[in-house]
């Protein structure tokens, strides 16, 4: 490895403001093409998988439901004196 080969690599692993902005533009623009709602996706998988999307949905509703009083039962073991 001689001098410009290892300037080349130096440049490549910090590049300037202007490669940077470049990059980050590119990435953001990636991720942006890539970004769906929410509701798309769940839609995407009823189409895919109908059955199984359902029981997601209900294990989600049912974890909701459980949360608050899960969450009293604990305040409760925990306030104990």
């Amino acid at each position: 490895m001689n001098d410009q080969e290892l300037g080349g690599l130096w440049t490549t692993l910090h590049p300037t403001v202007r490669q940077r902005r470049r990059i980050d533009a590119q990435v953001f623009a990636w991720l942006e093409a890539r970004d769906t709602p929410l509701a798309a996706e769940w839609l995407a998988l009823f189409r895919l998988a109908p059955l199984p999307a359902l029981g997601l949905v209900a294990v989600s509703a049912v974890s909701v439901a459980m949360t608050a009083p899960l969450i009293w039962v604990a305040r409760a073991a925990l306030s104990v004196p």
